[in-house]
């Protein structure tokens, strides 16, 4: 059993720091150990493929596979996963958080900031007046505090030495803010932190026509697994695991949708402009040919 909090993280960079003997660790020592340690949280996070995490902590680096999807992690991705733009889009307001307070306050300061609830610390520096100031209300506390975790164990958030270690926003925590670097990472589930529910995200003002536990009715089961089929086969081509391609929520949206241009087929859970403008005509092609054949 492994117990951990939000504590740990900058308490196991005081211990790290202060190394428990007559002399302080040196500097390299303390880094090594920090990554270590980071790796052992990316682990217990569920940020990432628990297979590629264990192999990365040894240094077998070489034989991880992006996602083995069979790990829990990898079964959550696949049943319900972020769009890309959704991903990058929330990473980048929460590592806006940490710039706003960098080097000032710790992690609960940009939480209260993202969640645009009052705070005196954020009140006398003026940071409630900020665009930042909830831009990501709506999501609970603990939502957005395991969000800011996940980015301190991507190397994006780091706390400061001394007694009372604060967040200070990395420099590639800097690049993947401004869009420069990929925010390659998996959103918290909202269930797991008991976070207020979010609108249906569409493009057109639609809402999303099917949630992912639901069951799809009899005459959408042909198109469905045509599309698994067509996932298979994209993601074989692309070298990527199938959940990057498209989940299982947004194959069960694709079904009942049966879309007929790529506007409508934005309207399915996970689908932008990228992944519509990268795989939409092979999507619609499959739809045409199970709609023709029905």
């Amino acid at each position: 059993m492994l117990l951990h909090s939000a504590g740990d993280l900058p308490l196991r960079r005081r211990l790290l720091e202060s190394g428990g003997g007559a002399e302080p660790p040196r500097p390299e020592v303390v880094e090594h150990k920090w990554g270590l340690f980071l790796d052992l949280m990316r682990w217990a996070e569920g940020g990432s493929c628990r297979h590629d995490a264990i192999l990365r902590y040894f240094g077998d680096e070489a034989e991880t596979l992006a996602g083995c999807g069979r790990c829990d992690v990898c079964r959550q991705m696949d049943d319900d996963s972020a769009s890309e733009e959704e991903t990058s889009l929330m990473v980048r307001k929460a590592l806006s958080a940490v710039a706003r307070v960098d080097r000032r306050y710790g992690l609960t300061a940009a939480v209260k900031l993202l969640a645009g609830l009052p705070d005196p610390r954020l009140q006398r520096a003026g940071l409630d007046l900020t665009p930042t100031n909830g831009s990501l209300r709506g999501h609970s506390e603990a939502w957005l505090t395991q969000l800011l975790r996940r980015c301190v164990t991507a190397g994006w958030v780091d706390f400061t030495p001394g007694e009372k270690p604060v967040v200070l926003l990395t420099g590639s925590g800097r690049a993947v803010m401004k869009g420069e670097r990929p925010a390659r990472l998996v959103l918290p589930r909202e269930q797991a932190a008991d976070a207020l529910p979010r609108p249906a995200r569409s493009s057109a003002g639609g809402r999303r026509p099917a949630e992912s536990g639901d069951a799809l009715p009899p005459e959408a089961v042909p198109l469905f697994e045509a599309l698994r089929g067509l996932r298979t086969a994209l993601a074989r081509e692309d070298s990527v695991p199938a959940y990057v391609v498209a989940s299982d929520r947004t194959l069960r949206d694709i079904a009942l949708l049966r879309p007929r241009g790529l506007e409508t087929l934005k309207l399915a859970h996970g689908i932008g402009p990228a992944k519509a403008e990268r795989y939409g005509a092979r999507i619609l092609a499959v739809v045409a040919e199970a709609v023709a054949a029905s």
